[in-house]
């Protein structure tokens, strides 16, 4: 007796959640870090504030590319 194995297999999809996690807090990190870095280098204030949200922006944007389209 033969078995029939499964034509389509599915993609183990267990640890996405903590992917997606990891993804948005290290791009937030990422970047905010770069703008620490930038703003103690040119003595500004502001440049902390964007790179988070600069960060937190490009990673939901990686996100919607890697994992949005079905």
């Amino acid at each position: 007796m033969s078995q029939q194995e499964d034509p389509k297999p599915t993609p183990n999809t267990s640890g996405d959640g903590w992917r997606v996690l990891s993804y948005l807090i290290g791009g937030i990190l990422i970047y905010g870090g770069i703008g620490f870095g930038l703003d103690r280098w040119l003595g500004t204030q502001f440049l902390l504030p964007v790179g988070i949200v600069l960060g937190a922006g490009l990673t939901i944007l990686l996100l919607h590319f890697r994992y949005g389209q079905s």
